[in-house]
């Protein structure tokens, strides 16, 4: 997630310089074709190429409100992870019990709100195993961007590394080999929750109470995995860059003659009105590229790992600890 206010200049020239380049040579080369070699030919009605400026807006506009949509609800599905599971430890921390059984509770009051912060890290580790991100041929200015301030890692190692540093030895051997360790934690939290109710440790009420956030946190784990395993519509991605790509080219032979038409000497201004509506339109369309996957590790996704770390600092808290993790800070205006 970006968190500076305003973009940088130098990061909105990073992801466009390439595209103003190319468009400021095309509208250059179309100027000295009509104006100095007077081939008309190098003009096009500009009927046309309006009309398919104006579809190619409304279709980036679907495009980019249907990204939105998806980081939106990436965000509001980890917004919920978040209250879930300070529920949960709040239900856990104020379980109580006396005589024998109360030392044998403080041990699995702390085993389970542990269990918990260990979820919502299996569960971002997971979501990133396989990050877009990690693709060159996908948004490759950001990818290069990334890694040009060392931000993008090897999520497959870290997961592996969380799997053998930060889970207890009992639950590392039942998490041993399952294709989704998350999914297999939450089972352990709702078996250890029925047995504290079989024993009567908890009331009825209160077990319910907690089987109800694990059920809900369940399905916030799939609505998590449907948003990473269920890419952005790959037809109307391609045919939006495609049709953003016909119409600018087409735009400064559309443009040279209407503007030639508009008075004496004003022909050169093919070229800066044609460079910036295309500069508009590629930003536009790369926009919505990089908000399609909201749990990768881009400059707009779903901070997942701020989020993660917040909720192991409350969740801690409420156990009563004191040495507590350091909140995660953005690394070039980056907070992932």
């Amino acid at each position: 997630m970006y968190v500076r206010r305003n973009l940088r200049t130098s990061l909105v020239l990073w992801f466009c310089w390439r595209e103003v380049l190319f468009f400021i040579v095309l509208s250059t080369l179309v100027y000295w074709l009509y104006c100095c070699q007077h081939l008309q030919w190098a003009a096009v009605p500009f009927l046309p190429v309006g009309t398919i400026g104006t579809a190619v807006a409304f279709y980036i506009g679907f495009k980019n409100n249907s990204s939105y949509e998806r980081l939106w609800e990436g965000r509001k599905i980890w917004g919920s992870i978040l209250n879930l599971s300070r529920y949960f430890a709040m239900l856990v921390t104020d379980l109580s019990a006396t005589g024998a059984n109360a030392s044998g509770l403080a041990t699995i009051k702390q085993r389970m709100v542990r269990r918990q912060i260990n979820w919502c890290d299996l569960l971002r580790l997971q979501l990133r195993e396989h990050a877009d991100h990690w693709n060159h041929e996908r948004v490759p200015a950001e990818v290069q961007l990334m890694e040009r301030y060392k931000i993008l890692g090897d999520p497959s190692q870290e997961l592996n590394a969380y799997l053998s540093n930060n889970i207890s030895p009992a639950d590392r051997e039942i998490l041993q080999g399952k294709t989704n360790p998350a999914a297999t934690l939450l089972k352990l939290q709702m078996s250890e929750v029925l047995d504290l109710q079989r024993k009567d440790l908890v009331s009825d009420t209160v077990a319910e109470q907690l089987l109800t956030t694990l059920s809900e946190c369940i399905k916030e784990q799939g609505g998590s995995e449907r948003l990473k395993t269920f890419p952005f519509p790959r037809q109307y991605a391609y045919f939006s860059g495609v049709f953003v790509w016909i119409f600018l080219v087409l735009l400064p032979f559309g443009l040279v003659a209407e503007l030639a038409k508009a008075g004496v000497g004003l022909d050169w201004m093919v070229i800066p009105f044609s460079t910036l509506i295309s500069w508009i339109f590629v930003t536009m369309e790369q926009v919505g590229d990089t908000s399609e996957d909201p749990f990768g590790m881009g400059l707009n996704d779903v901070p997942l790992s701020a989020i993660c770390r917040n909720i192991e600092i409350e969740l801690l808290e409420m156990l009563g600890e004191t040495n507590l993790p350091a909140k995660i800070q953005p690394t070039a205006d980056v907070l992932l």
